[in-house]
């Protein structure tokens, strides 16, 4: 955010777009390894950076929105393991706050919620050895997912959302996912 601001003048949007996966645990097999490490990116990183921004906004420039990318797995307790899921639900819940809390000051903050995206999430450190009878669990569910996303048609999503013509949405997690939370 601050080499933002060095480059560009100002901040007037914030997108926390970082996120990793865990190995499709249910809670008694998550190492705490794992839980440490999907927290602090998919927590702790939009926590810090909603806060700096947020101070940023009130004290510069008395505006501005923050779009959170969170996934359907903040909305739905069974898209995968426990670590990521009790993340994208505190990051949902960190995006209500918010979007609460600064409500009367011109800040709005949302969430997108992506269905399964064609991303590189799957690479990361904990998809190497998944866990075999949580992704058993999971993957009971997935037939209903319609098809596979792109990333620009979340793109389009976060550009509405931090253009003028959202100005009266605040504090939504939208499901942009194909229909897949609908079934």
């Amino acid at each position: 955010m601050t080499k933002a601001i060095e480059v560009f003048g100002n901040l007037d949007i914030l997108i926390n777009n970082a996120g990793i996966m865990d190995d499709f645990s249910p809670v008694s097999d998550v190492s705490d390894e794992m839980w440490e490490k999907v927290m602090n990116i998919n927590v702790n990183g939009p926590f810090y950076t909603t806060r700096s921004a947020v101070k940023h906004f009130l004290k510069l420039q008395k505006a501005g929105v923050i779009i959170n990318i969170a996934s359907i797995g903040g909305l739905c307790g069974a898209r995968a393991g426990a670590a990521y899921t009790t993340s994208k639900h505190a990051l949902v819940g960190l995006t209500k706050n918010t979007a609460f809390m600064y409500s009367t000051q011109n800040i709005r903050c949302n969430a997108i919620c992506p269905g399964g995206i064609e991303t590189d999430i799957a690479s990361g450190d904990f998809m190497k050895n998944i866990n075999k009878k949580g992704m058993a669990m999971t993957a009971s569910g997935m037939g209903a997912n319609p098809r596979m996303g792109l990333g620009t048609e979340i793109a389009a999503v976060a550009a509405m959302l931090a253009s003028d013509a959202s100005s009266y949405v605040n504090g939504q997690c939208i499901a942009v996912d194909g229909g897949f939370t609908a079934y």
